[in-house]
């Protein structure tokens, strides 16, 4: 949902979903994004973020409602 004041609120349009593939030794997690992420993934407050952390050492962060994680 969004709030738009003075407007009202508001259904949020479903987005295109991603796959993202976890390999051997790749980890996932759930936060809530800080302010330069959400600007950075633009998406709107209340909206987690799943971090993957490669087994090389890399991070990778998606917004939590466009990607789904699968291995």
């Amino acid at each position: 949902m969004i709030v738009e004041p003075p407007r009202g609120t508001f259904v949020r349009a479903n987005e295109p979903t991603e796959t993202v593939t976890l390999l051997k030794g790749d980890t996932a997690s759930a936060r809530m994004p800080t302010p330069a992420e959400r600007r950075e993934l633009e998406i709107g407050e209340g909206v987690p973020v799943i971090v993957i952390f490669r087994a090389d050492g890399s991070r990778e962060t998606y917004s939590a409602d466009r990607i789904r994680v699968g291995r």
